[in-house]
């Protein structure tokens, strides 16, 4: 991420995170917590600012409440060095990385998905979507919503399926896939496409008020494995290990999720739906480019030329 682009970000970060009052960082408040000039603030923010201090990045994070996976990913965008740099694969190298992928989701016998950087539902298998009861009528229905293939829509949209197969545990599910959402996104929240998604997304009551409380108070959940137990209205107790595995692109991370069984009767759902269902897995929110305007298109395919 080169300085420009770093400085889009902070801006972004400065109108989405909220201070103390419970409202957006003005560029004057912010410039006397991290202690420069609103002016050199605003350097920064228009990329004319190329050296940022590490005490200075350290009061950013201290300002916007990041969980420490998340201070990782804004000193990572801070270092200046682009995802071509980082990854160097040329776009038929991550073409074979992608589908190499795909094919490995189809070859777990267990629920499990792959996300981009937005979160979005690049691909499921068949055993999470039993596993979570989704509505077909709700796949169906994809074309009507910016936002219907993002794991967080999935999850706060009463109408998918997902509150009903997950009961009571929903509102900690809830809450650790927003922690998860907001740290993955982080390097995008400058991006056209992030600002019409989160848009979206907060039209959601449920989903605005999580956003707030955690930009507020960061929580002390922060992880790259979560275990989750609920009450699975068609098969009992469920006890699972969700663990991520990602991988690098040039278009920013894949995160594939696997659940794991924590118990033996939790395996012998997760067989018993193997065998119901068997190994297929389907595509649905499109990668890499999102569905943009011509012009927005164009700006994020020039963002990942240089």
């Amino acid at each position: 991420m080169n300085s420009r682009e770093f400085g889009r970000l902070l801006a972004a970060f400065r109108k989405q995170n909220l201070n103390e009052y419970g409202k957006s960082w003005s560029r004057e408040e912010l410039s006397r917590y991290i202690h420069i000039s609103p002016h050199q603030l605003g350097r920064l923010e228009r990329g004319n600012r190329k050296y940022l201090d590490t005490e200075t990045l350290q009061l950013l994070a201290d300002a916007f409440n990041l969980t420490a996976l998340e201070r990782k990913e804004l000193f990572f965008a801070a270092v200046g060095v682009s995802e071509d740099e980082i990854v160097g694969l040329e776009d038929s190298q991550t073409r074979t990385e992608f589908e190499n992928l795909i094919s490995t989701l189809e070859r777990i016998q267990a629920p499990a998905f792959i996300v981009d950087d937005y979160a979005d539902l690049v691909a499921v298998n068949m055993s999470v979507m039993k596993l979570y009861r989704v509505n077909p009528d709700y796949l169906v229905r994809g074309g009507e919503s910016y936002a219907i293939y993002n794991l967080l829509k999935f999850i706060y949209d009463e109408s998918s399926g997902y509150k009903d197969a997950v009961g009571a545990a929903w509102e900690n599910m809830a809450r650790r896939n927003m922690n998860f959402f907001r740290r993955i996104s982080l390097r995008q929240r400058h991006k056209p496409y992030f600002n019409k998604l989160l848009s979206e997304l907060r039209r959601i009551k449920k989903f605005d008020l999580h956003w707030h409380e955690i930009s507020r108070i960061p929580s002390d959940v922060d992880s790259v494995y979560d275990i989750f137990n609920w009450h699975h209205p068609a098969y009992g107790p469920v006890h699972l290990v969700f663990t991520e595995a990602s991988l690098p692109t040039r278009y920013g991370n894949l995160y594939l999720f696997t659940y794991s069984p924590l118990d033996i009767e939790t395996a012998e759902v997760f067989l018993e739906i193997a065998r119901e269902v068997g190994g297929a897995a389907f595509q649905f929110a499109p990668w890499p480019f999102k569905p943009l305007n011509e012009e927005e298109d164009q700006e994020l395919l020039e963002e990942h030329r240089r």
